[in-house]
């Protein structure tokens, strides 16, 4: 029985190394050509590099305006909450 059981300890730490092993590898090599890949897939390294990285940062105005618009409606909120505990319910 015990060495049945000593045999699926090792089965189990045998299936669970491979995958982590790849993942491993997969990492290391991404991490070895990520920051070249990065500078020529996004175009950041040449004489329009401020410009275009301005760009890839800036927020989108549907998303500013709804950010927007819920801060106000977060303030109403705020007061109206305010209010309720000054009026005592």
């Amino acid at each position: 029985m015990c060495r049945k059981a000593a045999f699926s300890v090792a089965y189990k730490r045998f299936t669970d190394i491979i995958p982590m092993a790849i993942d491993h590898e997969l990492v290391f090599g991404v991490e070895r050509d990520i920051q070249s890949a990065l500078h020529k897939g996004l175009g950041i390294t040449g004489p329009n590099a401020f410009q275009i990285a301005r760009e890839l940062v800036q927020e989108p105005p549907n998303i500013s305006a709804r950010r927007e618009e819920l801060q106000k409606k977060l303030e109403r909120l705020n007061t109206a909450r305010m209010e309720l505990l000054h009026v005592g319910i």
